[in-house]
């Protein structure tokens, strides 16, 4: 006869039911306990557990001794019970040290609960702790499991192993399994972020080209690659976040090598061996991702996790880096014969392993976005490794901003803003700030950083920075050669860097957030018609006669090359390139990632020799290009007319004559600067006075003195000014 004290019986009756109590005093009948009672105060540092289980902490005897008794709901934890009794016999050297072990056989309810009986990891409740409790510790934890998991778990099936050969969607479709056959919350989301169905095989997301991870997955598209690669599989966890990860402490010294894995109802002992790590270092990185950080410590963390390079060090919250560094370095050197074949694997795993915590609704929206921008920066750093880039297959993406914006829960703070109807005379509001840059530099330009920071670059590629507030920040010296002639300099939008045209290279200067300059190889320019094209931000451009070449910011690497028209004569690009202006003298051509090319026409001729002989006899006249920030809008001024095209439905919203006075001032290259706002306004510098071309007459904005530049910030809220004599103003839009 089974003892259970009433307050006991009560709460289990109430809890997990009537048909557990009566469970239990059946096993007492086995067991011969004639006690049972549960820990006082009620054992609750697992609570229910993320697979819906009800966790009891029991004292029983004859033999006293302590267990858990765990109620597992139907369905695929229901399996735990024997997938817990494979785990233990596959290894048993490695079972009795890091698994917690079955005393008692589980059984199956009439309701399809199962009610397991578990010994205590550690020995102790009170002096065994779970990993994601722990702080500074962490590292040093998951390094230990890493390295059993590897080493000791499957060491000696590494010895005789043969990798498996798949296709890359393959691996991914059986890493995701019930979250993608379902159709369920991976298929949501992902059309939550526009990039499902319909999707574009490319993307465009933190100033990089990286693959679609849902189209991936599926397979089979013609612009996507799908490599064969090879894989190792073995015995694995299968949800190894930090929470199934029990570690002991003695003499309040966490005893890292001494962990303990629970909740196996997902082994198997076929899983890919990058499985386990990827879920364990994404589970340590929780904390440092459901935030929105700034657009430059967001691209930087992402691409050290499928990436490491030293320099993104200084831009990482260094706990991040730590906890990256103890997975990633350790399965490597765990993985060191096959580590090229390995480094693939993993990628693919991290792939698979940021989709399914996309689903994981707790994360928010900002930890779920970035687990989603994750999975395709490792999927597109997979791809390289196999040589597969799609270098070939023109590169589609849509929408024209951040990819991973979701709809219907705001933009991404980061992102451009969402076009809106044409505006035509949306103007300067309110001055928010003035300040004197010491710059009395007629090729002088200015321009917005992450943050709205501002930055001002002088004609010798001298950098100065000020905050949104009028702040002064870190700059960066200049040297000779001059700039070349215009408006020769571009600031990033996503990181805090510039880059400046001199007449044989490109020059990319960053400021790292650990102070100081860092300056990437520079780009050699083949010849004096090749240009920078100074608009962009998330990536810049240059043109030569042939191609329009989109560069990375970071280090100037190609990302992509679009044809030219034949006698180019002005081009310019949207904020991450994805929409591309490019003009001959009275044709426009707009390219649209993954959408058809537009065509338009122009009238345009040089004031005063509209007819006549010389016409015939001098050059085409060229003409000046804007493209708005998200890509939504065109404009274009050429000596006759001042034009806008809606890019999205493709229509003309504007057009007028410019009068003869704005054609006379259209010519030449300082103090000349043509700007779109994604409400389709422009803003158009000619010889140093601002003016709003689309207001009919060309309004004239009231100013005191010149301009060398003006630029507005990529959301649209904020214009900057900078005067001929060295003043900067800031304005509200």
């Amino acid at each position: 006869m089974l003892f259970i004290p009433q307050e006991d019986a009560d709460w289990i009756r109430t809890e997990c039911g009537a048909l557990v109590l009566e469970e239990l005093h059946r096993r007492a009948g086995e067991t011969e306990w004639t006690h049972l009672s549960l820990r006082r105060p009620l054992w609750t540092a697992r609570g229910r557990s993320y697979t819906g289980a009800v966790l009891l902490a029991a004292d029983v005897a004859p033999p006293a001794r302590q267990i858990i008794i765990k109620v597992v709901p139907e369905g695929a934890p229901g399996k735990e019970a024997e997938a817990l009794a494979k785990a233990l016999a596959a290894d048993e050297t490695f079972a009795t040290r890091h698994l917690v072990g079955q005393p008692f056989k589980p059984r199956r309810l009439e309701d399809g609960r199962t009610v397991m009986f578990q010994a205590i990891a550690g020995d102790s409740l009170r002096d065994t702790v779970p990993a994601g409790s722990l702080d500074e510790e962490i590292p040093e934890v998951a390094r230990e499991v890493v390295r059993g998991l590897l080493t000791d778990w499957n060491g000696t099936l590494l010895d005789t192993a043969v990798p498996e050969e798949v296709t890359v969607s393959a691996f991914l479709r059986r890493e995701l399994d019930d979250v993608w056959t379902a159709g369920g919350s991976l298929h949501a989301f992902g059309r939550d972020l526009r990039v499902f169905e319909p999707s574009p095989p490319w993307l465009y997301s933190d100033g990089s080209r990286l693959p679609n991870p849902y189209l991936l997955v599926k397979g089979g598209h013609p612009a996507l690659p799908d490599p064969t690669v090879r894989v190792l599989r073995g015995r694995g966890h299968g949800d190894l976040h930090l929470d199934n990860i029990l570690v002991p402490t003695k003499e309040k010294v966490t005893q890292a090598h001494d962990y303990r894995l629970i909740d196996l109802c997902t082994y198997s002992g076929t899983a890919d061996l990058g499985r386990d790590a990827a879920t364990l270092l994404l589970s340590a990185l929780v904390p440092y991702v459901c935030h929105e950080p700034s657009p430059e410590q967001r691209k930087a963390l992402l691409r050290f996790i499928v990436d490491p390079d030293a320099r993104q060090r200084g831009l990482i919250v260094p706990v991040a880096v730590e906890r990256v560094e103890a997975v990633r370095a350790t399965a490597r050197t765990a993985m060191s014969r096959t580590r090229d074949a390995w480094d693939v694997q993993f990628l693919l795993s991290l792939t698979a392993m940021a989709l399914r915590f996309t689903t994981y609704r707790d994360m928010g929206i900002t930890g779920r976005r970035w687990f989603a921008r994750l999975a395709a920066h490792a999927a597109g750093q997979a791809l390289s490794l196999t040589g597969e880039t799609g270098a070939d297959v023109p590169p589609v993406s849509e929408p024209g901003r951040d990819s991973f914006a979701v709809a219907g829960f705001g933009e991404s703070p980061n992102a451009a803003t969402t076009p809106t109807s044409f505006v035509p005379d949306q103007g300067p509001r309110r001055r928010l700030w003035e300040a004197q840059s010491g710059l009395q530099d007629d090729r002088a330009v200015i321009g917005f950083g992450p943050d709205h920071t501002v930055v001002v670059v002088d004609g010798t590629g001298g950098i100065r920075r000020w905050t949104v507030d009028g702040d002064p920040l870190p700059g960066a010296g200049g040297r000779p050669p001059q700039l070349r002639l215009g408006h020769q300099a571009l600031v990033a939008s996503l990181t805090h860097s510039v880059v400046v045209a001199r007449p044989r290279e490109l020059e990319i200067v960053h400021f790292p957030a650990e102070g100081g300059t860092r300056r990437s190889a520079p780009i050699e320019l083949p010849d004096a018609g090749h240009f920078l094209v100074t608009s962009g931000g998330d990536v810049f451009a240059t043109h030569d006669g042939n191609h329009v070449t989109v560069h990375d910011f970071d280090s100037g690497a190609v990302i992509e090359r679009i044809p030219c028209p034949p006698s180019l004569a002005a081009s310019a690009v949207s904020i991450d390139a994805s929409v591309v202006a490019m003009a001959r003298s009275r044709e426009v051509h707009v390219h649209r990632r993954g959408r058809s090319p537009l065509r338009m026409s122009v009238a345009n001729s040089l004031p005063h020799l509209r007819s006549g002989f010389l016409k015939a006899l001098l050059p085409d006249p060229g003409c000046q290009l804007a493209v708005s920030p998200s890509g939504s809008h065109v404009g274009c001024v050429t000596f006759e007319e001042v034009v806008v095209w809606s890019t999205d439905d493709e229509r003309e919203v504007y057009r007028r004559r410019l009068t003869d006075r704005e054609s006379r001032e259209a010519t030449g290259a300082k103090r000349m600067r043509l700007v779109c706002t994604d409400t389709g306004t422009l803003f158009w510098l000619r010889r140093g006075r601002l003016s709003t071309p689309t207001v009919d007459g060309g309004t004239q904005l009231r100013q005191s003195g010149t301009y060398n530049d003006v630029a507005v910030s990529r959301d649209g809220l904020l214009m900057a000014m900078l005067g001929s004599e060295g003043r900067i103003e800031l304005w509200d839009l």
